[in-house]
């Protein structure tokens, strides 16, 4: 059983905490730069995520404000038309009087007809406009492009105009009663007489019988005569009126007028507001197809967001108007707004998909990048310092057992030659055996020191290469015949073989490597094979094809495969420095691997179990 030195497993533990301290101090040092980053880099992230998101709502509020403002301002306009316009006929002052013209609703809202302006925003063409309406005081159904027959200006438009498009006129006409009947927007005064009042308080009677009239939000001052050319179409006998309901105060008079609404079906929007002229009420609107209104309204948005994450839906009563862009499963609601009036019961819904903070990505990509190449960078100086530590360690390793293999020899030497010189051996063949111990360990220090300087020479590139051609067989022979002794007096049978077609080859090899290389693997075989139950080396000079190679083989316990890559590192010894059992430098095979490299050579190991063989290839025999 081998015998653990206990300095050697002081030093041993001392050296694994040391290993263990050094890498604790790199860890150190990695969490400290990476843990400011990380949080740098995630909050980077979190700030880029929130900018992103703020985009989001940023377009969210502009698509909106800019859907908003475009409706209020096609609101305000038709809001801020006159109520004269719904008429038939407008009153206008001229030199001398007034004059009376067609009102520009009186044209059919046809997008072919000749009133079509693609600079309105009340034709057809650009907004989808099915038709202008009135409802009077009585509750009769007025269209200024389909006048009233039962009345004495209706009848005589019928009778001095011709219309081609009569009956699509009557069909939008029917259409228009149809949607007011659907809707329940109608108009009416009680049937009963109105006492004259006060017109204050006459106007707040009439509010409080009929509750469906609307609040007025602004005035219009009117004249008589243009008054009386407005109510021209409804002047006909109504039972419905008290001939004391005042309506003219003097020559002007106010004309009260309400904000339009909103009511619509399926595919029609009404636009609708009640006007007071005195204190009899009137109902002016129009109709527009909901689909051509929304679209035109929407053109900015609907080519805005026809390729972007985004989509927009107008939602009337759970119904949705209008879809703007496309969306996916992914996208959620991002806001769900009222429009401004008379839009409010519209809710404007965006949607939008997961926030794409590809800018944060990059950032955190780059991070991790980052951080992996801190890990790299401090893994390549730790590995670095080790290996500088580790050689430092072989090199104090290899200082030991150079001293301790340059001490053994030399105390022999003195220990033999003491023993000769006091005359302490009187028989002759004991002399002559210690003389041949006293060489024999010369030759050993001889050596061992030569190793030490050709190594020498090889870390400083002094090696002087001599290639010539020479026999590698010739070679061999003067091994064996300085060598031989050596490996004999150890106690170890050397065979060589030698195939005949390599007697007579010569190559450009050098001649004291190949000696040198020879001697050092000669070495380690002796030196770990001796406890081997089958004590022999072999050399074998071979020629397969156009390759050349010399092996030695011992039959020893080999290497363990996993020893194998560093068996030609520098002072690297298989054997653990606590528990070797061999002598050694450790610097035998890191030279043979030098001079291989050195002189064209190539250097292969492998275990033949039992042993270890070491082959040489020679250049090649083409050189």
């Amino acid at each position: 059983m081998r015998q653990v030195n206990l300095k050697s497993v002081v030093s041993y533990i001392k050296k694994h905490q040391a290993v263990l301290k050094e890498r604790l101090v790199f860890i150190s040092i990695f969490l400290v730069i990476a843990i400011p980053l990380t949080i740098l880099f995630f909050k980077t992230y979190e700030q880029s995520t929130a900018l992103e998101e703020k985009k989001i709502e940023e377009r969210i509020d502009s698509a909106y404000e800019s859907l908003r403002l475009r409706l209020s301002s096609d609101f305000s306009l038709e809001n801020s038309r006159s109520y004269k316009d719904y008429g038939i006929l407008n009153s206008i002052t001229v030199i001398g009087g007034n004059s009376r013209l067609f009102s520009e609703f009186f044209s059919y809202p046809d997008s072919s007809g000749p009133y079509c302006d693609f600079d309105s925003l009340y034709r057809q063409c650009r907004k989808g406009l099915v038709g202008h309406f009135q409802i009077s005081h009585s509750g009769e159904l007025l269209t200024p492009f389909y006048p009233d027959t039962s009345t004495g200006i209706g009848k005589s438009m019928w009778d001095n105009f011709s219309f081609d498009d009569q009956e699509q006129r009557k069909k939008t006409r029917d259409l228009i009663q149809h949607l007011l009947d659907v809707l329940d927007i109608k108009n009416g005064l009680p049937k009963r007489t109105v006492q004259t009042l006060d017109s204050t308080e006459a106007i707040d009677q009439l509010y409080d019988e009929i509750p469906d009239l609307q609040i007025p939000t602004r005035v219009e001052l009117t004249s008589e005569e243009e008054a009386l050319t407005y109510m021209a179409e409804t002047a006909k006998n109504d039972t419905t009126i008290a001939p004391d309901i005042p309506i003219f105060n003097g020559s002007n008079t106010n004309v009260n007028i309400t904000d339009l609404k909103i009511r619509m079906t399926s595919d029609y929007m009404v636009f609708f507001r009640t006007i007071y002229i005195g204190m009899l009420p009137i109902v002016q609107g129009f109709v527009v197809d909901k689909g051509i209104y929304l679209n035109y309204m929407t053109q900015e948005e609907q080519l805005a967001y026809a390729e972007l994450p985004y989509a927009i839906e107008l939602v009337y009563e759970d119904k949705v108007l209008l879809t703007i862009g496309k969306y996916n499963d992914s996208y959620e609601v991002r806001t769900n707004r009222q429009l401004s009036p008379p839009y409010e019961r519209i809710s404007f819904k965006m949607y939008a998909g997961p926030t794409a903070n590809s800018a944060g990505l990059t950032i955190l990509f780059s991070g991790l990048i980052l951080l992996v190449v801190v890990a790299v960078c401090l893994v390549t100086i730790y590995r670095f310092t080790r290996s500088r530590l580790a050689l430092a360690a072989k090199r104090q390793d290899f200082v030991s057992a150079i001293t301790h293999e340059l001490k053994t020899p030399l105390t022999a030497i003195k220990m033999y030659a003491e023993l000769l010189q006091n005359s302490w051996v009187a028989n002759e063949e004991k002399k002559q055996r210690y003389y041949g111990q006293i060489a024999s360990e010369a030759d050993r220090l001889s050596r061992l020191i030569q190793n030490v300087l050709n190594l020498s020479k090889l870390d400083g590139n002094r090696w002087n290469v001599q290639l010539r051609k020479e026999r590698p067989k010739a070679v061999l022979d003067d091994f064996v015949a300085t060598y031989s002794k050596n490996i004999e007096k150890q106690g170890f049978e050397l065979t060589v073989s030698i195939d005949t077609d390599a007697n007579n080859v010569a190559i450009l090899i050098d001649r004291d490597a190949v000696m040198q290389i020879l001697m050092n693997l000669v070495d380690n075989s002796l030196k770990f094979s001796k406890n081997a139950s089958y004590k022999m080396i072999s050399i074998e000079l071979r020629v397969s094809g156009g390759d050349m190679y010399l092996a030695v083989r011992d039959y020893g316990p080999g290497i363990p495969p996993a020893e194998m890559k560093k068996v030609f590192q520098e002072f690297y010894r298989v054997e653990n420095e606590m528990t070797r059992s061999t002598s050694g430098t450790g610097i035998g095979l890191s030279m043979v691997k030098k001079l291989c490299a050195l002189t064209n050579m190539k250097i292969e190991i492998e275990n033949t179990n039992p042993g270890l063989r070491t082959k040489i290839h020679f250049p090649p025999l083409d050189i």
